[in-house]
């Protein structure tokens, strides 16, 4: 009997621990459930309270009061291509919002991407920030504008390197032709980076339409040099000023347009016919002299030779002594003299026959 009883505590005396340990969790957790509730109440008040602090102190530092009455103000800074005009809007101590004005110098690709700093000085409420990547010049631009603006204070930023023309700048001369042949006309002239090739169209002698096909030169500079074009048609010549700024475009368009009014001209054949002619009649009139320093005898100017005898006067003076003694001075004037070879003395050579015949012609050609 004693061993069956003992048999039978023994599990009893086993479950005693954990019965115990059951009754003492129940006796605590009556107690800890009024803590166990309250305790994410006093985690989430702890939690708020540095959160709520951390964004005051955040718009305490985004939001600063800047010592600016309020307004509208203008400024402006040197970019990359010339002058960058802003306007800040400023309202209860605070930049609210910055417009720009004027950027026509920059290039628009790098205007755009420096344009985000619009955003960064209203969140920032200052203009030192780092300015844009890609976009430098530019950014000191419109960051240099806005201080400016609200300081007054004059802003050089460093100039930015220039860049150099792809060859030296040069005119073509242009004179215009009489007349155009109609037809359309393609050219091409070295602007500030490349060719520029233009497109011209000639119609009953005049210039109606000027295109440019190609250009390697910047967008900004070759906008600013299509002005010459207008200029072209309205005077019907390509001799225009160039245009202040983007001097290498314009010329380049210039003297594309140029050469390709020089292959519409009249062929230079056809302009140079009547000079020609006059060089030949010229020619013809020159012959006759040209003729004469080789010897041949002009037709139609003859001249004579007069030559004048020696002692012309000698012989009638010879003669009238002769006649004198044959024939004194009482003798009858309308007796006439014999022939030379009858009166003359025998000592007295007679005159030779070839030699009045001389004389006589000479006198008559003289005559």
């Amino acid at each position: 009997m004693n061993k069956k009883r003992c048999h039978t505590l023994l599990p009893l005396v086993q479950l005693l621990p954990t019965v115990a340990t059951a009754a003492a969790v129940l006796f605590a957790l009556s107690r800890t459930v009024p803590v166990l509730a309250a305790v994410p109440e006093k985690l989430k008040t702890v939690v708020e309270q540095p959160v709520e602090a951390a964004s005051s102190e955040a718009e305490e530092e985004t939001l600063p009061k800047l010592p600016y009455a309020d307004g509208v103000y203008v400024g402006s800074s040197r970019g990359y291509g010339g002058a960058v005009r802003v306007q800040v809007t400023m309202e209860n101590g605070s930049i609210t919002e910055v417009e720009i004005l004027d950027a026509s110098h920059e290039t628009k690709q790098f205007l755009r991407r420096a344009k985000r700093l619009l955003t960064t000085v209203v969140e920032t409420q200052s203009w030192e920030v780092d300015a844009v990547s890609e976009a430098t010049y530019t950014s000191r631009g419109i960051l240099g504008a806005v201080q400016n603006a609200l300081t007054g204070e004059v802003v050089n930023n460093p100039l930015p390197p220039q860049p150099k023309p792809a060859a030296p700048l040069v005119v073509e001369e242009f004179t215009a032709p009489s007349i155009y042949l109609d037809g359309i006309y393609t050219a091409e002239a070295m602007g500030f980076e490349g060719q520029i090739t233009v497109q011209v169209t000639v119609a009953e002698d005049k210039i109606t339409d000027i295109t440019i096909l190609s250009a390697e030169d910047e967008e900004e500079y070759l906008s600013r040099a299509k002005q010459v074009i207008p200029a072209i048609l309205e005077g019907q010549s390509p001799n225009v000023d160039t245009v202040s700024g983007a001097t290498y475009s314009s010329t380049g368009i210039l003297n594309a347009v140029k050469l390709a009014l020089a292959k519409a001209a009249v062929a230079p054949a056809e302009e140079t016919a009547p000079e020609q002619t006059a060089s030949e009649e010229t020619a013809e009139e020159t012959a006759p002299s040209e003729a004469a320093k080789l010897g041949e005898t002009p037709v139609t100017a003859p001249t004579v030779e007069v030559v004048q005898p020696e002692e012309e006067s000698a012989v009638p003076v010879w003669l009238k002594e002769v006649w004198q003694q044959l024939f004194p001075a009482d003798a009858p004037a309308s007796s006439e003299p014999a022939s030379s070879e009858e009166v003359l003395p025998t000592s007295e050579p007679a005159l030779p026959p070839e030699e009045t015949g001389i004389e006589s012609e000479t006198e008559g050609a003289a005559e």
